[in-house]
């Protein structure tokens, strides 16, 4: 077992110019989402929630939080990006630095101008070195003309020099993903013809002008850091021995730190690396500048592990470690690692379904509800029930056992009632997708919860309304799941084809031909996620949704690599088409628009991933025969990990 002294790396200090960091664990930056737009010329305000985001990860013992900004009010990529010169932000700015100082944490300031990036959609006036767009995205550019880089270029140095003066303790500018910076010292996109263009040495002038005036404003001893985009990732962009090339450039402008980071916009899928990017990709190239360059240097890159940690440090691959996700999803993840409770700490599984999401509104975690919501579930807001309560819970999916650490936690006595012979439900079958294997950390953490906390679990025991009344809990929670609905189709008793529902396919894989149709009519992992499953049992998949693509609310940087997969794997994907009647040996479709017909020959298979209806019997039963009675999870509604086990813990909190 790992102990706090095999962690001589991770948890010993580290010193930079007059800053001393407590331990190596660094919260990286990102767009939260927690700031308040009041409209025009009133957004990117630094809001309580924000500051309680930040505060959360230093009680969780980070050695630094980074908190990105945005310099510039007319080039936000966003109306909820923190603006870093805005003056109603002085007393939540203050409040922050001092707040993470009670715990020992050093606050960083990452500025940004938003350039040729966006999440807005119509953007705010986009600018960069030279007029064109990102290939990800089809809004121009305005061609920065010299004053307006001066003005940016102020933008910069009063943000800095404001936020040293608020008690902040360290500034860091983004040559990274996104921004305006990047752009300049990118030959693709900076084809200016004037100083500012047309060399390595040209490309690098404007950034290296900002830094200068930076360090003119706050002086020797403040630390100026790069998150640097190392390796674009992109068929246009410059790769990994540019990426050196401007680290050396960068610390000979006199910077203190390089924090590293990869991809673009255009590489979406590399900036915030999801599952299929294997845990450290990146630490060759935080190890590529430990060799270039002789300044500090922070590894990312799906690191969410301190045994991992400890190994990237000791083999002197980086001097720290950036963690963004981990420490959304346990900020506790320092302090346990110092207290010997490797066990405990929950990891980051990179689906990215909370922290990016496809909606992007707001920073939130699949298994941590008090991501954006610390003021309410964050660390110490858990208080002990007033009456201790005896409660039987029935299940044991994510549901059933997160209501059953709560509870337990405060100090209710649980039990927990399962059919099957192992936990984990639904999660157990999702799990067992290419790419998805990491989805058994969900029910892996909440069962050590349990096992910690003496909870029993009753295995292979089926629940019905007897042994309810045998038991006589004073609570009953019932989170039994649902099941898959099969529509009723046209000539579906006569089909010469196997038809089956997704989660019967997956629990009986002998059942998978060799030509496979898979009808998404859900838009998540069960119809894309199958198909990728069918193809790595080497069938033929053909791909049918109503939708205009396959998997249309999955996360964006994992929807293009499974649809990658997909296509390079030879799947046949017909969008916007239903499956409409069986015709024997043939599977008859249906356009959505235009309803006009489209026969399918050869499956032998046909997999339907489509809505589900909730196992609520035995709550029905006890409703209103019992004091308290509740469901949880897919027993109130076939939803996702993310609604299942948030809504579980504020039953938990209220029982």
């Amino acid at each position: 077992m790992q102990t706090r002294n095999d962690f001589k790396h991770l948890l010993s200090p580290f010193t930079m110019g007059k800053v001393t960091f407590k331990n190596r664990f660094v919260f990286l930056p990102h767009h939260t989402g927690y700031a308040i737009d009041e409209g025009y010329l009133e957004n990117g305000l630094f809001s309580d929630r924000n500051v309680r985001h930040y505060v959360e990860r230093a009680k969780g013992g980070a050695a630094a939080v980074t908190v990105s900004q945005n310099v510039d009010p007319n080039s936000q990529m966003s109306f909820k990006y923190v603006l870093g010169f805005e003056p109603r932000n002085k007393d939540n700015f203050k409040r922050l630095a001092d707040e993470v100082h009670e715990y020992g944490c050093k606050a960083i300031t990452q500025l940004n101008q938003g350039g040729h990036t966006t999440l807005l959609n119509p953007p705010q006036l986009l600018v960069a070195p030279t007029q064109m767009n990102e290939p990800y995205c089809h809004f121009n550019t305005k061609e920065l003309e010299k004053e307006d880089m001066e003005l940016i270029k102020e933008y910069y140095i009063n943000s800095a020099a404001w936020q040293k003066e608020l008690g902040w303790d360290a500034v860091e500018l983004k040559i990274a993903h996104d921004g305006l910076l990047r752009t300049f010292v990118s030959p693709f996109f900076n084809r200016r013809e004037d100083e500012y263009g047309g060399s390595f040495e040209n490309r690098m002038r404007y950034p290296l002008e900002v830094i200068a005036g930076i360090r003119e404003a706050v002086g020797p001893d403040y630390p100026i850091g790069i998150r640097l985009c190392v390796d674009e990732f992109t068929w246009y962009g410059y790769s990994l021995e540019y990426g050196m090339k401007i680290a050396k450039a960068l610390e000979e402008g006199g910077v203190d730190y390089l924090s590293t980071d990869a991809g673009t916009f255009s590489s979406w899928y590399m900036q915030i690396p999801p599952s299929p990017l294997p845990l450290g990709w990146a630490v060759y190239e935080s190890a590529e500048l430990k060799k270039n360059v002789d300044i500090p240097i922070t590894a990312f890159g799906r690191i969410n592990d301190p045994v991992q940690a400890e190994t990237i440090l000791a083999e002197g691959n980086a001097d720290l470690i950036g963690m963004c996700r981990q420490l959304l999803c346990d900020p506790e993840t320092p302090n346990k690692t110092m207290e010997d409770r490797l066990d405990d700490i929950r990891h980051c599984i990179g689906c990215n379904e909370g922290c990016v999401g496809v909606d992007g509104i707001y920073v939130e975690c699949i298994q941590n509800p008090a991501v954006s919501r610390e003021k309410h579930f964050g660390i110490d807001t858990l208080d002990t029930a007033e009456v201790k309560k005896k409660i039987m819970v029935v299940g044991a999916g994510v549901a059933g056992l997160k209501v059953a650490e709560i509870a337990a936690k405060r100090g209710h006595n649980v039990q927990v009632y399962e059919k099957d012979g192992v936990a984990g439900g639904q999660v157990r079958l999702a799990e067992k997708l290419p790419y998805r294997n990491e989805l058994e950390e969900v029910y892996r953490y909440l069962r050590i919860q349990l096992q910690e906390l003496g909870v029993a679990v009753h295995y292979d025991t089926e629940v019905d309304e007897a042994l309810v009344e045998q038991l006589s809990p004073e609570v009953l929670v019932v989170a039994t799941g649902s099941t898959p609905l099969m529509p009723e189709f046209e000539g579906l008793e006569t089909a010469k084809m196997a038809v089956m529902d997704v989660h019967e396919a997956l629990r009986n894989v002998e059942k998978i031909g060799n030509n496979v149709l898979v009808y998404d009519d859900i838009g998540f992992w069960q119809g894309g996620g199958v198909a990728d499953y069918c193809q790595a049992l080497g069938a033929q998949v053909t791909v049918v949704t109503p939708s205009a693509s396959v998997g249309v609310d999955i996360e964006s940087g994992q929807l293009y690599l499974l649809n990658k997969r997909l296509y390079e794997n030879g799947a046949d994907i017909i969008a916007n088409h239903a499956i409409l009647r069986f015709e024997g040996a043939d599977v008859v479709l249906e356009n959505v628009y235009n309803h006009e017909e489209m026969r399918l020959a050869g499956m032998d298979t046909v997999l339907i991933a489509g809505q589900s209806r909730s196992e609520n019997a035995l709550y029905k039963a006890f409703k209103g025969k019992r004091p308290e009675v509740y469901s949880a999870g897919d027993c109130v509604a076939p939803r996702a990990i993310e609604q299942a086990i948030l809504e579980a813990e504020v039953l938990a909190r209220r029982i």
